[in-house]
């Protein structure tokens, strides 16, 4: 090897044209003349680094065409767009309408009920619904929600994947507590006599209760469009409508 390619060797490629002092030079010409090059060192953090952000904007990408395809959710907390039916089971209703009915009107009727749906447990309940919902934890008896069902009104104009509703139930077999709730319009059927307050929950969010004979309910529409209504059987132990009040602001994030 002659002097100039050495030279440039030594100030070029494994100097990466870093001044040396003679000493240095001396001991890298020996090295190269006796096959002892040494290997530049690799930049490892530019090449992670690279690598990281290729990765970080490859999942960006999925979350963002899972997001608006509902395959995926963006993030952990995000509800799916549409009732998500991998976490229940649909049960098979029976036979609709009085005796009698033409395959026709039976048809017609069971056109108009809602699929129902089961879940294994609560928590999943909640992750299925295309909304929101936190169940209320202090209750004013012991006991735990289980799920009474998930309807999905699945009518010719239902073309969002929504128009669902959702029941759950706690009791401890002498009291007892409903929380219902949709996100469609939807008509209630009044219960006896009753007498009709209106009165302002968390986070200003208004409130209809009512108390009758046998208990008291309470309906309200909360910040997300959701309407609620809350159903607790009267006790000598409590206040019905203190409670209910209570039990409605747990329901409000």
């Amino acid at each position: 090897m002659n002097n100039k390619r050495i030279h440039d060797a030594i100030h070029n490629h494994i100097g990466e044209g870093r001044v040396f002092s003679k000493e240095e030079e001396n001991e890298l010409l020996t090295k190269i003349e006796n096959n002892q090059t040494l290997r530049p060192k690799r930049r490892w953090f530019p090449e992670l680094l690279g690598w990281g952000l290729a990765g970080a904007a490859i999942l960006l990408v999925l979350g963002i065409i899972g997001s608006q395809t509902g395959i995926l959710p963006f993030s952990a907390d995000r509800q799916p767009e549409r009732l998500d039916t991998s976490l229940l089971k649909e049960s098979v209703s029976e036979s609709t309408g009085p005796d009698g009915l033409s395959d026709e009107q039976r048809e017609e009727i069971e056109s108009r009920q809602p699929k129902l749906y089961n879940a294994d447990s609560v928590e999943d309940a909640l992750n299925a619904l295309p909304f929101q919902l936190t169940l209320p934890e202090n209750l004013p008896f012991e006991a735990e929600f289980i799920l009474e069902g998930i309807n999905d009104w699945h009518f010719e104009s239902n073309s969002d994947g929504k128009d669902i509703s959702v029941d759950f139930r706690a009791t401890n077999g002498v009291e007892v507590i409903f929380v219902e709730a949709f996100d469609f319009d939807k008509e209630f059927i009044g219960q006896g006599n009753q007498s009709l307050e209106q009165v302002e929950l968390k986070k200003g969010v208004s409130g209809e209760l009512n108390i009758g004979e046998d208990g008291g309910t309470m309906k309200f529409e909360n910040k997300e469009g959701i309407n609620i209504s809350i159903y607790i059987s009267n006790s000598e132990k409590y206040n019905t409508g203190n409670v209910l009040i209570d039990l409605a602001d747990q329901m409000i994030e």
